[in-house]
């Protein structure tokens, strides 16, 4: 009998504002394997902090940025050096603050028509030149507009000079990128994959929405099987829920966040009781993200055609604040839970053990995945 030789897959590498998170896979005859994973997350400084809260445009200053991308290129040149790390292809992906999320409507046409026609439709709504900027776009669905039929069109965008400069960034550790993925869809293909290895279902593939739950932003996405058909960026993040939280306790905002990390860290029963608690308490401030979502939720129904989402998986560091996921579930009204990436992709997920934190390195790790 033969048997199909294993399959190295490029180490994932999730660099953010926050932490920098790897991962990497091999692929054989019929299922995964993770060779490696690595996580580090930066030192929280009380004046970036305060900057984040404060709502300004970057939500880190610039100083921060710098020292947080070498802590992580150092990192990462440590780890692709031993842990168990092989190689030296990897996909990336931008922090998200770089990545630019546009919804435009176009009159139907032909998918090769629609790269010219977005470059032009794009021409004064993103902050940068669209010539100078690399497009990625989804088409969402289709809609009515003064009885035209248009298609609904997500763009994922990035400038150039940036995207070149993090890859020159990883060239410079030794590290050859294959690829470049953005946060909001590489969180959903470790879904993807494992609806793509499922077997056949009558009722049809399930749809999911994912959300990543960040400390300045929230990023939304929703997949039908191997199909990513909307993805939202929510400008609003769990600091807001710190900074409620410290004033509902009188309590200044270090100590909200060393709060909300112990129920993260530690997800005792007594933990999630004691943040099930917390949360109900600032209970305005938590339904407005859930707002977001929910309005998320309509706009993909417009465009999909009613279409319901069965499920929902919270992942990102903050999907491991199990109280934080369970209230958001009961203003949803929707099957919530925290997501499994790895799990999802070697078959056996499990939502107890979960490192919901790992799910765009996965994702990123299965750019070559069969």
């Amino acid at each position: 009998m033969a048997y199909r030789k294993r399959t190295l897959l490029p180490i994932g590498i999730h660099l953010g504002a926050e932490a920098v998170h790897m991962a990497q896979l091999d692929q054989g005859e019929g299922d995964v394997k993770v060779l490696s994973k690595a996580s580090l997350y930066f030192p929280a400084r009380n004046t970036d902090l305060q900057v984040t809260l404060d709502d300004n445009e970057d939500g880190y200053s610039k100083e921060a940025q710098e020292e947080n991308l070498e802590l992580g290129l150092s990192f990462i040149r440590k780890r692709i050096s031993g842990d168990g790390f092989r190689g030296k292809d990897a996909v990336i992906s931008l922090p998200a603050h770089h990545l630019m999320i546009q919804h435009v409507r176009l009159g139907t046409m032909q998918p090769e028509e629609l790269a010219p026609a977005l470059a032009s439709e794009l021409r004064g709504k993103l902050p940068c030149d669209a010539q100078q900027a690399v497009i990625r776009h989804i088409v969402a669905g289709t809609v009515s507009e003064n009885n035209e039929a248009k298609q609904d069109i997500i763009v994922l965008a990035a400038r150039r000079s940036v995207v070149e400069k993090h890859v020159a960034n990883m060239d410079r550790i030794g590290l050859h990128v294959i690829g470049v993925g953005a946060e909001p869809c590489a969180m959903c293909y470790a879904y993807g994959y494992a609806a793509a290895h499922a077997p056949p279902s009558q009722e049809g593939p399930l749809s999911l929405m994912v959300v990543h739950l960040g400390m300045r932003t929230t990023h939304v996405a929703i997949a039908r099987g191997q199909e990513t058909t909307f993805v939202k960026e929510v400008l609003q993040g769990t600091h807001q829920l710190t900074r409620s939280l410290a004033q509902a306790r009188s309590i200044p905002i270090g100590e909200a966040m060393a709060l909300r990390e112990s129920w993260r860290a530690s997800p005792t029963p007594q933990h999630i009781e004691a943040a099930v608690e917390a949360y109900n308490s600032i209970r305005p401030a938590l339904e407005h993200l859930a707002e977001e979502i929910e309005s998320c939720l309509r706009y993909h129904a417009s465009l999909a055609r009613g279409a319901r989402v069965d499920r929902v998986h919270f992942v990102g560091p903050d999907a491991c604040d199990r109280g934080l996921v369970r209230v958001l579930g009961t203003c949803l009204n929707l099957p919530c839970e925290v997501g499994d990436p790895i799990g999802t992709v070697l078959g056996r997920p499990d939502s107890e053990h979960a490192e919901p934190h790992m799910a765009v390195a996965v994702g990123l790790s299965l750019f070559s995945a069969e």
